[in-house]
């Protein structure tokens, strides 16, 4: 179907224009990193750390780079379809709700278009940034209008669906900050470990720097969720 046809609504998105740098710096990282670990492999026996290293930065180097070449998203009068580095998705458009770009200061890109659909999950839309266009927050505007101008998505605010995404956001916030526990836990697990090798004591480098930031982590996010749960419902 041509663009005519559909309206205008037919679009695709896909990487045109330069890599986000945070994207090239990690995939840098990863590939040094990576390095590092196979030729401490072979320079001595192997251990669980520099496996472990090498297996966790292999699949993040990977999957960044099939995020920049292969993931897109693509817009006809019959949906939505999302290609992200593993996955392919199609949301009709009887099942989408709203299309916006929002701002996420932690995150790169920090300007990303998103889709909700009914059910108030939300997706990201692949290369709708502001490194592969000079306005995405015009462009999702356009798309979403003529959207509504050919009928294919209702204008109409829905409180269900509101509060649905609303409780998305919050467990993804509780989500981040859960990470940062576990990232401080791991940093002080690290400097108890130095200390323990300081004091000629026996070290536990793997139980310490690894599983128990990976057990923090979901205790701090059931425990940061609820609190976010209970400071919402006071604002009810």
């Amino acid at each position: 179907m041509s663009e005519q046809d559909s309206g205008g609504v037919a679009r695709e998105y896909r990487r045109t224009r330069r890599m986000p740098p945070q994207a090239a710096l990690t995939m840098t990282a990863g590939v040094l990193v990576g390095a590092i670990s196979v030729f401490a492999m072979t320079e001595s026996r192997a251990s669980v750390e520099h496996g472990f290293a090498l297996a966790v930065w292999t699949v993040l180097v990977v999957r960044m780079v099939l995020e920049q070449w292969r993931a897109r998203t693509s817009v006809t009068a019959d949906g939505v379809t999302v290609r992200g580095a593993l996955r392919t998705r199609t949301w009709a458009w009887s099942d989408i709700y709203r299309i916006r770009v929002e701002d996420d200061k932690q995150g790169f890109p920090r300007w990303s278009g998103y889709l909700y659909a009914l059910d108030g999950r939300r997706a990201r839309l692949p290369h709708i940034d502001e490194y592969q266009m000079p306005d995405p927050i015009a462009e999702v505007a356009d798309l979403y209008a003529t959207a509504v101008r050919l009928g294919l998505v209702s204008p109409q605010t829905r409180p269900d669906v509101e509060a649905r995404i609303e409780r998305g956001a919050r467990r993804r916030t509780a989500r981040r900050r859960s990470a940062v526990v576990a990232l401080v836990v791991a940093a002080a697990m690290f400097v108890l470990d130095g200390w323990l090798l300081f004091t000629d004591r026996p070290t536990h480098t793997f139980l310490l720097v690894m599983c128990v930031p990976l057990i923090c982590q979901p205790l701090a996010f059931l425990a940061l969720d609820r609190v976010g749960e209970v400071r919402a419902a006071r604002t009810t």
